[in-house]
C-alpha cells in the first residue's frame, strides 16, 4: 500500500514537471498563429485603406527621380546656341535676293507699263461721228451702197472693223435680217478732224435670181465699229433682192 501511494506521487510529480513544457509549446503555438491571422489582416487593411498603393507611389517615385538624376548627369550639356547677328550675310542672303527679285519684277513691270506698252487707241464713238449715205452704184447685177461716217470731232479717232446694219420699215420695225460680214477686216483706219471712212452695203439688183425682193426700206440702222450705240439714216429707197444682204469692213475715203 505505501509502494502504490509512492509511485502515484511520483507519477503526479512527473506530471506537473511535463505540463508546464506543454502550456508553453501550446502557448507559443498560439502566438505564432494570432502573430499570423494579425499580419494577413494587417495587410489586408492596409491595401484597403491605399497604404500599400502609397507606399507603391512613393518607392516609383523614388525610382523616377533616381532615374531622371542618372539621364541628367548621363546627358550631354546643351550647346550653346548663338544669336544670328541682324547683319549676318548668310541668314539676310535669302531674304534680301527675294526683296532684289521683286524690286527688280515691280521695275521691269513699271517700265513696261509706261514706256513700252502702245498708248490705247481712242475709238470714234457715235458722239463724234456723222453717218450718210454714199452714191448707190448698180452694176453687173450688184447693187452697193456706201455708208459714210464722218468725223465732227476736234481731235483724231479710229475704226477698226464691221460696222452692224440693219433695214427698218417706216414703224421701226426690222426688216428680214441684219446685214452679214462679207470679206476681210482692213487694218485700223485713223480718222483726224474732218475726216471720212465707208462700209459697203451689198445686194443683188431685182430679178437676178427668183428669191423675192424684201420690201423698201424707209430707214437704215446701223452700228459704228466698237459702239453699243446705234445711228439711223434714210434708205434712199435702198431694199434687198435676190437674198443676198452683206456689208464689207470700214475703209478709208466715202466709197464710190
Amino acid at each position: 500500500m505505501v509502494q502504490g501511494h509512492g509511485t502515484t506521487g511520483a507519477r503526479h510529480t512527473a506530471m506537473a514537471r511535463s505540463r508546464p513544457l506543454v502550456l508553453s509549446a501550446l502557448l507559443i503555438g498560439a502566438l505564432a498563429t494570432a502573430t499570423g491571422c494579425g499580419t494577413d489582416e494587417g495587410e489586408g487593411a492596409w491595401e484597403r485603406s491605399g497604404g500599400s498603393g502609397a507606399a507603391h507611389a512613393a518607392e516609383s517615385a523614388r525610382s523616377v527621380e533616381s532615374a531622371r538624376a542618372a539621364e541628367s548627369a548621363a546627358a550631354p550639356a546643351p550647346k550653346e546656341r548663338r544669336s544670328t547677328p541682324s547683319g549676318d550675310r548668310t541668314a539676310a542672303g535669302p531674304a534680301s535676293a527675294s526683296g532684289s527679285a521683286s524690286a527688280s519684277a515691280s521695275a521691269s513691270a513699271s517700265a513696261s507699263g509706261s514706256g513700252a506698252a502702245p498708248s490705247a487707241r481712242r475709238i470714234c464713238s457715235t458722239e463724234r461721228l456723222k453717218l450718210t449715205v454714199g452714191r448707190k452704184d448698180v452694176g453687173a447685177g450688184n447693187v452697193y451702197l456706201p455708208l459714210v461716217l464722218t468725223n465732227t470731232s476736234n481731235s483724231a479717232c479710229t475704226l477698226t472693223g464691221f460696222p452692224g446694219v440693219s433695214l427698218l420699215d417706216a414703224d421701226g420695225a426690222l426688216i428680214g435680217e441684219p446685214a452679214a460680214r462679207r470679206g476681210a477686216s482692213h487694218s485700223t483706219i485713223p480718222l483726224s478732224p474732218g475726216g471720212s471712212a465707208s462700209a459697203l452695203l451689198h445686194t443683188l439688183n431685182e430679178g437676178v435670181t427668183d428669191t423675192p425682193c424684201w420690201k423698201s426700206a424707209t430707214s437704215i440702222r446701223v452700228y459704228p465699229p466698237d459702239s453699243f450705240r446705234a445711228m439711223k439714216v434714210a434708205a434712199h429707197s435702198f431694199r434687198v433682192c435676190g437674198g443676198v444682204f452683206d456689208v464689207e469692213a470700214v475703209r478709208s475715203g466715202g466709197g464710190v
